[in-house]
């Protein structure tokens, strides 16, 4: 389950906070995606930072709907979540009895646990959490490289709860 569809479900402000966020504590993300996203924008990176923010990551959050931008729209929200989603991300690995560093932050993931086990955990954080937030963070979750579960996949595609619907038009 990719990460680029989540764009299209996010209002503006909260993407545009998402960017705000790389900008101020991730610059090198930020200046690698002004490089690569100003040639899907037929622009020169000096011209895209020339835009107003909420223009350029308006533009942005558009062109992160596209698949093969998946890479950038996964590092940013990556990022995004840890930088300012600790307690979430503490709380589902705690859920699932999973070490971290206390922000979330796992060196090492176990075997795949049960689809019981994620239940129980996903019912823990939804009670706890706003269901969009936990749907965006189990989304890119699920697809750090060693996790990519197959019931969790599973899981957010049968639960009501969480699913994300489009606000924003696909970029064409």
């Amino acid at each position: 389950m990719p990460t680029y569809p989540i764009w299209a479900a996010l209002d503006a402000d909260s993407a545009h906070q998402i960017f705000l966020t790389a900008q101020a504590t991730q610059k090198k993300l930020y200046k690698s995606a002004v490089e690569s996203l100003a040639k899907h924008m037929g622009s020169r990176p000096n011209r895209v930072l020339e835009m107003p923010k909420v223009e350029r990551h308006a533009a942005w959050q558009r062109l992160l709907t596209y698949p093969q931008l998946e890479p950038l729209s996964f590092n940013f929200l990556c990022h995004w979540l840890i930088e300012t989603q600790a307690p979430l991300l503490a709380a589902w690995l705690d859920a699932l009895g999973i070490p971290h560093d206390g922000r979330g932050v796992v060196d090492t993931f176990p075997e795949v646990p049960s689809k019981a086990a994620l239940k129980k955990a996903l019912d823990t954080v939804l009670g706890k959490f706003d269901p969009k937030l936990v749907s965006i963070y189990l989304r890119t979750f699920n697809e750090i490289d060693g996790v990519h579960w197959e019931a969790l996949d599973e899981l957010i595609a049968e639960d009501a709860r969480l699913k994300l619907e489009p606000t924003l038009a696909p970029a064409a």
